[in-house]
């Protein structure tokens, strides 16, 4: 089956800066804005851009993207012709090992590539959030006759060292790609979306398996190829892009949907997969009388008796009477008891928040989580999966609450702002 086009999208790595929130899934799996996965927007844009065969490459801790991919429906990946497969490393006689980077995982993958046929491959993040049409991108790629044509956007220079910058000529093609360089070659960094020609992709990834160090898209083909001179050009987006790879920033993107400059989600048109554990579909957010909520992103089957201010809820969240969350980000089944107060928490699937709990409040001095503090230093607090905070306790600021944390793993009822709590078999 020929395919003009199909996209390959980025998904496996864990972004150990995000600590408890990647224990058990990849980023792209990771909740955004309360009924999303970070991956639901780079499937999205393919769907709407008309891409019609979609890999997706997946490596840590696959399961939960896995489940939530399921067969590709919710975003019309469904029929003879239209395609979404999960491809994980596997064995084989010539495919036998981990992929060892973005290069690799793509190379191991050629077989997949060659079975469409296509003229072109769209390599995309899958844990960036954003809405792009890629027709633009694809239009400009045929018409400059370039190799490879990657997106860019325009970043505060004194940030571009964190990301791939590139340096375009007036005709928009790259003379200068560095790859998180400590003096970058412009204020244009890379989204990592890149657009390649077939054959192109194909003998770059042949010649890095051979010759390449890390095996990195971003570090060696695409340095390589503008050294060569290839026709390597930049797609200049402007509008919304997020990377979110700190617990700070992620928690700061989250919270962009309440601010004024929100993004339009009616206008993007997200899909996600809304199948849950019960059949049928979820009942609407019940708001008790005693329910207070101001200026919040409240999701389906959502119970509040309580207060709450600025903050997202994830579906099955259960805020009692008497209870308060505010500048927070509860995900799904949590539950915060009466007279329990969180304040600028994350908080992972399951969580339960016992009776006069006090979490991300003032516990001592103000300062970084002394585990993460290049990752957690503005005063959010977060706690893993399935845990349980002891009632009456207070947590501080900037703390990680692990997985699994059950009540006997604390042994004091002020947790101090900076501190990490771990389950006590892992101690």
């Amino acid at each position: 089956m020929q395919k003009s086009i199909i996209g390959m999208v980025l998904a496996g790595g864990r972004v150990e800066e995000l600590s408890v929130l990647t224990a058990t899934r990849p980023k792209s799996a990771l909740s955004m804005w309360g009924m999303y996965r970070i991956i639901d927007f780079v499937l999205s844009n393919m769907m709407h851009s008309g891409i019609q065969v979609v890999g997706v490459l997946a490596q840590y801790r696959p399961y939960p993207l896995s489940a939530h991919i399921g067969g590709g429906e919710p975003w019309d990946y469904i029929g003879r012709h239209r395609k979404l497969r999960l491809l994980s490393p596997f064995l084989g006689a010539d495919d036998s090992d981990w992929y060892k980077g973005t290069a690799d995982s793509l190379y191991q993958n050629i077989n997949f590539l060659t079975r469409f046929r296509p003229e072109l491959v769209l390599v995309a993040s899958g844990d960036h959030i954003y809405s792009m049409d890629y027709r633009p991108l694809i239009k400009q790629h045929l018409a400059t006759g370039a190799d490879l044509t990657m997106a860019l956007k325009k970043v505060p220079l004194d940030q571009a060292q964190k990301y791939g910058t590139a340096k375009l000529d007036k005709d928009g093609r790259v003379v200068d790609y560095r790859e998180k360089s400590s003096t970058p070659a412009g204020d244009l960094a890379s989204l990592t979306i890149y657009l390649f020609n077939f054959e192109t992709l194909v003998k770059r990834l042949r010649q890095n398996a051979a010759e390449g160090t890390h095996h990195q898209v971003y570090s060696e083909i695409i340095p390589r190829m503008v050294r060569e001179n290839a026709k390597v050009f930049g797609y200049v987006f402007d509008g919304y892009w997020q990377y979110a790879r700190t617990i700070d920033s992620y928690y700061l993107a989250n919270m962009d949907i309440l601010g004024p400059q929100a993004p339009d989600l009616e206008s993007w048109q997200v899909r996600t997969n809304l199948e849950f554990d019960e059949p049928g579909d979820p009942p609407p957010a019940l708001f008790r009388e005693s329910a207070r909520v101001d200026r919040s992103f409240i999701c389906s089957n959502v119970e509040v008796a309580g207060t709450v201010e600025d903050s997202i809820l994830s579906p099955g969240t259960r805020v009692e009477k008497g209870a308060a969350v505010k500048n927070s980000i509860i995900m799904y089944g949590g539950v915060i008891k009466s007279g329990a107060r969180v304040e600028n928490s994350i908080l992972d699937k399951g969580v339960i928040v016992g009776e006069r709990a006090n979490l991300g409040v003032q516990v001592g001095p103000d300062i970084p989580n002394a585990s993460k503090p290049e990752t957690l230093s503005m005063g959010v607090t977060v706690v893993g999966k399935n845990t349980a905070i002891p009632a009456g306790i207070s947590i501080g600021k900037n703390c990680i609450i692990c997985n699994g944390v059950k009540a006997a793993d604390f042994n004091s009822s002020t947790i101090p702002s900076g501190s990490t709590i771990v389950p006590a078999v892992n101690r």
